[in-house]
């Protein structure tokens, strides 16, 4: 060290070795500079990178070697060969391109702690080379003799130094530690060129030759080179040292200039990608190793952290416990297919995300961008998607599929225990009327307040469910009788009290059917439907209360209730049919109409009678569509016979509790085209009686019309002579159990024969029905009945008849007897 100091301090000219050490540092950075530069770059660029600053760091050691030669005091004439010293300049050009080279490509693939050590290598070799070569050029009178200690000293020192300024500047570095590895690097080309020149003694020969002879210090000759080509003198070698200085200047201001440039355009860019992220709805963040590099304010919002304490984090720190193995296993293995997580807030929140990712390169390494997008109000949606799927929209009780699975899980767990459950079905008792006294609106409040006094009532193990309308069901697990009688009195209870309805307080009230498990069912839709029947009886018993299913007394019922909705279904399905009963003139027996009569042919149970299913149809309310498709039907067919028969069809009194009767018949009229006088409606007695008010605006207005109307059925029911004069009726029909009696008993002849006189002093018409025999005919005829229906003049027949009956039996002629009619199908 002794002697390296000697060297500096006395062999050379200090003005000149601080000048070297300025043209060394500035080549050095500036090299390093463009090395950093080749990070953001790729292809033909990044090699352009490369080769500059292998130049510039090459011209730098060569110039600094040659200002320190000139700075060198041997006070013997010297010059330098041409060739040699040209061919120093492109080795320690070439040998620092290599160098850089090799340490990118091994970074890039190995490591960078393997490129830094080969790059060193390379690059301390090189310039070890550049000063051995540049020294063999020189002439001058005398003997060099090089201590090998020293000289091999001075060749070990350039690679570690060498690797480690590139360790520290070449690759992603910032400036701070740019300059740091510029000075490494200096001080690898200045300690390794000092260090060599103090292994150097020069010894003149006498004579003035100027061609040296190389020797080590033990005088073994290790080079005697002859000049071979042109010598340059140590001005012109001056020269040439400025101009390879004002290269290395030119160079590394153009470098500063570019890299000016394109650290403002970076900045420009990173400052609109961060501002484009700042404005993004997803989060996003840039990782590294699981550590968080970056993140735009999207996600700190996520997170509820600042950016400076996001920064750094681990990102499984951030994510749900949940989902922390999952995350690890998706930065292990790099993936970037879509997935979703949840994120934990610093407030202890839970957010669901979905996530991408990407590998990208930041600041000049290999890094994960992340896109986080922010999936709770999707999740929200679709959880709300899925209630209502299984849960009533309007009270949020379970609705039928959940009740269903529900059942079925009950059913499971009786099995599995041996144990019992209990089906509860019930509705509402006078919901009908107050939806219709108060609006729709009323009665989805009311709604909601007996879900919620049933939902206090039942426990949280019982499921209560909405199954449409006024319809509840509670499930009822692990209850046997005495449990669901309990329940059933308490369900009754709490809606037995008033509840608020637009300021007043209503009575609702509710009836209940049980059913159990396994004595009433042995799966849940046998239970529901028994559960129904017993609500049934409920209701017919007195409302108000609850009855359990009994096998022997619903049964009956059940078949009634079956045979409701199987009606229901005829109806939706058309298999429903009219048929027509031919009426003729009494005296004359000429054909002056038919009465239509409703047919039933059940695809399982074959013809239903009338007589069963249209009482049936009176209670459950179908009356009204099945009596609107009986008078549609009729009159349409009506209006296609080619003749002027009239048509009589018959109304329920449900009909004319319905307000819009006559406007209806009108409207059939107009739709139809059927003539209004060839339309003849049939009432009851009980019509007269049930709402005389109603009843008599409503006739009067059909008459208005120009239907004419027929009292049926006379003489059963209760009607009296006001009734005759008040209502506008044109005829009355002679009920058959009348009729039947004729020959046999006195009180129905005198009877019959009563009515007709009566009927001749209000000047009505007169209709027998049920006459089966001739006897009956010969009878009425000597009676003065004006018309007459039965067996013995025509059994009702299906439409595709009426055509034949009436080219046979045109109107005013007798019909011929046709058909057979259904099992008690007389009406």
């Amino acid at each position: 060290m002794l002697r390296v100091l000697e060297c500096v301090s006395v062999e050379h000219d200090h003005r000149l070795v601080v000048l070297a050490v300025v043209v060394c540092g500035v080549a050095c950075l500036a090299a390093l500079n463009m090395l950093s530069r080749r990070e953001a770059a790729s292809g033909w660029a990044r090699t352009a990178w490369l080769a500059g600053a292998g130049a510039v760091f090459g011209c730098g050691v060569w110039a600094t070697h040659f200002v320190s030669m000139l700075a060198f005091q041997p006070r013997l004439p010297s010059s330098y060969e041409v060739m040699t010293t040209l061919l120093s300049a492109a080795v320690a050009s070439l040998g620092a391109w290599a160098a850089f080279a090799t340490a990118d490509a091994l970074q890039q693939r190995q490591g960078q702690l393997l490129g830094m050590m080969a790059g060193g290598l390379l690059l301390g070799g090189s310039i070890a080379a550049m000063h051995f070569i540049g020294m063999a050029a020189m002439h001058l009178p005398g003997t060099i003799l090089i201590d090998p200690d020293l000289a091999a000293t001075a060749v070990a020192i350039a690679p570690p130094l060498a690797a480690l300024g590139l360790g520290l500047g070449a690759w992603g570095a910032r400036l701070p530690r740019r300059l740091g590895g510029a000075t490494l690097l200096s001080l690898t080309v200045l300690g390794m060129h000092y260090t060599a020149m103090a292994a150097v003694e020069i010894i003149p020969v006498p004579g003035g030759t100027s061609v040296p002879e190389f020797r080590l210090a033990n005088g073994v000759l290790i080079a005697g080179l002859p000049g071979s080509g042109g010598l340059i003198h140590t001005g012109t070698l001056a020269i040439a040292v400025v101009g390879a200085s004002a290269v290395i200047l030119a160079l590394s201001l153009s470098g500063a200039l570019v890299d000016q440039i394109l650290t403002t355009r970076s900045a420009r860019e990173a400052t609109r990608l961060r501002q484009l992220a700042g404005a993004a709805l997803e989060g996003i963040v840039i990782h590294r190793d699981g550590t968080i590099l970056d993140a735009n304010a999207a996600f700190c919002r996520m997170v509820g952290l600042a950016h400076g304490q996001v920064v750094g984090c681990d990102a499984v720190d951030l994510v749900d416990a949940a989902d922390t193995e999952l995350v690890r296993g998706r930065l292990r293995q790099g993936a970037t297919e879509m997935a979703e997580i949840r994120l934990r807030a610093a407030d202890g929140a839970v957010l669901p995300v979905e996530v991408v990712t990407r590998p990208i390169e930041h600041d000049g390494r290999p890094a994960t961008v992340t896109a986080l997008r922010d999936i709770s109000e999707r999740k929200r949606a679709e959880e709300r998607i899925r209630f209502l799927a299984h849960h009533d929209h309007l009270t949020g009780l379970p609705n039928r599929v959940l009740l269903d699975e529900r059942l079925r899980q009950a059913l499971e767990a009786a099995v599995a225990t041996d144990g019992s459950y209990a089906v509860h079905c019930m509705d509402l008792d006078r919901f009908k009327s107050i939806n219709d006294v108060f609006g729709h609106p009323a009665g989805d409040r009311l709604l909601v307040f007996a879900a919620e006094r049933l939902r206090a009532a039942v426990r949280a193990s019982d499921t209560l469910a909405r199954t449409g309308g006024d319809e509840f069901v509670v499930v009822q697990p692990g209850a046997g009788r005495a449990e669901a009688a309990s329940l059933a009195r308490r369900l009754v209870s709490v809606l037995s009290q008033g509840i608020q309805i637009e300021g007043r307080n209503v009575s609702v009230g509710t009836s209940v059917g049980v059913a159990l498990y396994p004595a009433d069912g042995t799966n849940g839709e046998r239970l529901l439907r028994h559960a129904d029947t017993a609500l049934y009886r409920a209701k017919r018993e007195g409302r108000g209360t609850f009855r359990f299913f009994e096998e022997a007394t619903d049964g009956r019922m059940q078949e009634r209730h079956a045979l409701e909705h199987d009606l229901g279904e005829a109806l939706a399905l058309g298999q429903l049919d009219l048929h027509y009963q031919p009426i003729v003139d009494c005296p004359t027996g000429r054909l002056v109409g038919f009465e239509a009569l409703a047919r039933w042919h059940h695809p399982v149970r074959g013809p239903v009678s009338p007589a069963e299913f249209v009482p049936v149809a009176e209670e459950c309310g179908l009356i009204l569509p099945l009596g609107r498709w009986a008078l549609e039907t009729a009159c349409a067919e009506a209006a296609t016979w080619p003749s002027a028969a009239c048509i009589a069809v018959n109304l329920s009194p449900a009909q004319f509790r319905q307000p819009g009767l006559p406007q209806l018949v009108a409207d059939v009229l107009r739709s139809t085209g059927l003539p209004a006088d060839r339309l003849e409606l049939e009432v009851t007695e009980g019509l007269l009686v049930d709402d005389t008010d109603r009843a008599l605006a409503a006739l009067a207005a059909i008459k208005r019309l120009g239907v004419r109307l027929a009292l049926d059925d006379f003489g059963t029911g209760y009607a009296s002579l006001s009734y005759l004069r008040r209502f506008p009726f044109d005829r009355i029909k002679i009920d058959r159990s009348f009729v039947k009696g004729l020959v046999c008993d006195a009180d129905a002849t005198a009877i019959v024969t009563a009515i007709l006189a009566l009927a001749r002093s209000l000047q009505l018409g007169v209709t027998a029905e049920g006459v089966e025999t001739e006897r009956h005919l010969a009878l009425l005829r000597a009676e003065g009945c004006q018309r007459a229906q039965g067996f013995l003049l025509g059994r009702p027949v299906p439409a595709t008849r009426i055509r034949e009956l009436l080219a046979v039996a045109p109107h005013g002629a007798a019909p011929p007897k046709v058909g057979a009619a259904p099992a008690g199908a007389q009406t």
